[in-house]
């Protein structure tokens, strides 16, 4: 007999000895007859002798009682355990199905009809071998069943319940992510290290990255201080094991399978696919009205194959051209658009009408992975920008904001912008840059500040001190303000110190040995970068970083810095910046499926993990102040699209034969056939018919 408890047994024998304590507890406690004295001794004394006759055979009854109470709790923590009649064979193994769910498998060459009419899937295949397999395991082998896509996921622990593991296996899905091999391998050797005769079955098209399958490791690594095979005498290594692994301490890559027998089942029949495996567009950095799209398109195929490629704004074709691929053919397409409010944009790859002599369904099957046939770039919908410039006459500045021809300029000078505020007849303006001036009251709040040299109480960062003849030592380089900058070799006078608090949210943009002279800051809706120095005691303006300072910072009011991070890879994990955004209490990813989830957020990032092709949308929430409270307000609102852009995954040709690390993979060998019946079925029955004797007993008067 042998158990396949979840629960360790050292727990049931203490859960054993606490009921059955208070079990006895419960008798010996157990409240007795109230006693009544009646003047009839006559009736008494003849009631005296019937108990003095039948006080022996009382005691027995709940002797036995007792007994009965301890056997139905022993009978249930028994089946707890999960008995099994009949030992375990030498054969009998410990398994893990390696179950491939990546892109590939979403490829419709399965063979057969689907589920949806269609042809089937590779994963609809793929499952279909699994069951099969699952239904040929032995009473005493236990299989584990691991899903393997962008993030390896057990989906069972090892069992031998084999309805329970197939129901399980036929409700996998094929995701929109890459396989993460060399996880699924390192976690399935991780479950089977010390259970007898491990093993691990992989289920899939094979599709994988080479690079990957040459690191694993067949011979153990030795263990530190050990002697090598040479040291003890015993000889080098065969060659097969010297190919097949490196020396030690080399690599630290290497996946170890020793002791592990790995199988291999295929699935899939085809290899012709043409797939977009890169799409990106950006804006001109000169003219944020106009834009450039690059998509790369490849075909994967062996025979030559000709494509439709569509550009579509929204619902919207915009662009299409005929593409001719040769096999193994890679090219790459740039359409440089302007003009209009666009936002999503998709590509297509669509097969054009039927050649002479073949029928559209028959032109369709050349290509039978359409996930790859779609993908998604976001722009946002871009509008002038309406600026202020408030200034005495610096010709220097006014000169480089008509560099950017996003932007349309007024100019007032300190005197006019503090009388059209006082009087509320200020114009509605995107931002206003202020120069040598800090006014007691500001414009709206949805107007971003940009200011040089601010004094004063009203100065958007406390100052401590100045610097005389400073130098920029450090940029932040990973703010948007910040991009492509270089401020070494610009001079200066003299500058304030501003007194940044990280805790707030402000962030230094620039220092000197370490002392902030460029911060920013977010407050509410309203951006603001403060510069503590005059332009007139620098030759900043002189420098070609001056426009671009000026240009980054208004593409930072108008949320632009994300036009080059709006497209994601499948399967992977980014940090998104927020827009600035602290104090968010949660964040959530809405999937192209609709699917909600939760995102890690760490200051004003949060991490996005693209599991889905399509458009997702990032939202940051207020922290909600009591219980039942609708959700917080809306702090920031991102869209990022997400496409599969992965050749290997592209690369659809199934393998028939597959190596790890030098060894080909057999096909899994039957499974021997052993007898180990569960009994815990039986036992709660038992204790079941024992608790209704005690129920009959008890209520009969006969164990009381």
């Amino acid at each position: 007999m042998s158990f396949l408890s979840p629960i360790p047994l050292g727990v049931i024998a203490w859960a054993a000895a606490a009921l059955g304590g208070l079990a006895i507890a419960a008798y010996i406690l157990k409240m007795r007859r109230r006693r009544f004295e009646v003047p009839f001794s006559t009736l008494w004394q003849r009631v005296l002798r019937e108990k003095e006759a039948t006080s022996l055979w009382k005691q027995l009854r709940r002797v036995l009682s007792l007994l009965l109470t301890l056997v139905i709790l022993g009978l249930l923590l028994f089946a707890a355990t999960e008995p099994r009649l009949g030992a375990a064979e030498q054969a009998t193994r410990s398994v893990v199905i390696l179950l491939d769910a990546s892109a590939s498998m979403k490829a419709r060459d399965g063979g057969g009809e689907g589920k949806d009419g269609g042809p089937r899937t590779r994963m609809e295949a793929a499952i279909a071998e699994v069951r099969a397999l699952l239904d040929g395991m032995g009473g005493g082998d236990a299989a584990m069943v691991m899903r393997m896509d962008g993030q390896a996921m057990p989906l069972s622990r090892f069992e031998s319940d084999i309805p329970r593991l197939s129901q399980l296996v036929a409700g996998i899905e094929a995701s929109d992510t890459p396989a993460d091999v060399r996880g699924a391998l390192a976690a399935a050797a991780d479950a089977l290290r010390g259970r007898p005769h491990p093993t691990i079955i992989l289920v899939g098209d094979g599709a994988y990255d080479p690079e990957t399958l040459a690191s694993v490791s067949w011979v153990a690594p030795p263990k530190p201080g050990a002697a090598s095979p040479a040291q003890k005498g015993s000889g080098a290594p065969s060659p097969a094991a010297a190919a097949a692994t490196p020396p030690a301490g080399k690599r630290l890559d290497l996946i170890d399978l020793s002791g592990i027998d790995v199988r291999y089942i295929p699935v899939g029949q085809t290899r012709e696919n043409v797939g977009i495996i890169a799409f990106n567009a950006r804006r001109y950095a000169t003219d944020k009205s106009s834009y450039e799209v690059y998509i790369e398109v490849q075909n994967f195929g062996t025979a030559p194959a000709r494509r439709r490629l569509v550009l579509y704004n929204g619902d919207l074709a915009t662009d299409a051209r005929t593409l001719e691929l040769n096999p193994g053919e890679r090219l790459r397409q740039i359409y440089s658009r302007g003009g209009g409010e666009d936002s999503v944009l998709r590509a297509s790859l669509e097969i054009e009408a039927p050649a002479a002599g073949r029928t559209a369904a028959a032109n369709a099957r050349r290509d039978a992975f359409p996930l790859d046939d779609q993908a998604w770039a976001l722009l946002p919908a871009r509008r002038k920008q309406r600026v202020l410039l408030v200034t005495r006459d610096n010709l220097y500045l006014e000169g480089a904001m008509l560099v950017y021809d996003n932007v349309e300029v007024d100019k007032l000078t300190p005197d006019e912008l503090d009388r059209a505020i006082a009087e509320s007849r200020l114009p509605e303006y995107a931002a206003v840059v202020l120069d040598d001036h800090t006014p007691a009251a500001l414009p709206p709040a949805s107007t971003h500040l940009l200011y040089f040299n601010p004094q004063g109480e009203n100065a958007p960062f406390r100052t401590r001190g100045s610097l005389p003849a400073p130098r920029i030592t450090e940029i932040d380089e990973n703010h948007p303000v910040m991009r492509w900058l270089v401020f070494r070799d610009v001079n200066f006078d003299s500058t304030f110190v501003f007194d940044v608090d990280r805790a707030k949210g402000e962030a230094a943009l620039a220092t000197s040995v370490r002392a902030p002279i460029i911060a920013a800051k977010r407050v509410g809706n309203r951006k603001i970068v403060a510069c503590a120095f005059s332009l007139s005691a620098t030759d900043l303006m002189l420098r070609v970083a001056f426009p671009l300072f000026l240009v980054n910072a208004l593409d930072w009011f108008a949320s632009d810095e994300a036009d080059l991070l709006t497209t994601y890879a499948t399967g992977t994990r980014a940090r998104v910046a927020l827009d600035g955004v602290t104090g968010a209490a949660e964040v959530t990813v809405t999937a192209p499926s609709g699917r909600e989830s939760a995102a890690p957020i760490e200051g004003d990032r949060a991490t996005f993990y693209a599991a889905e092709v399509g458009v997702h949308a990032v939202r940051a929430r207020a922290a909600v102040k009591n219980p039942g409270d609708p959700p917080g307000r809306i702090l920031a609102d991102v869209s990022l699209a997400a496409n599969l852009s992965s050749p290997t995954e592209s690369a659809i040709a199934p393998a028939k034969n597959l190596a790890l690390g030098g060894r080909p993979l057999a096909k899994p060998a039957g499974f021997a056939m052993t007898h180990r019946r569960p009994i815990w079925l039986y036992l709660v029955l038992l204790a079941a018919l024992l608790l209704s004797i005690e129920w009959f007993t008890f209520n009969r008067r006969i164990t009381v």
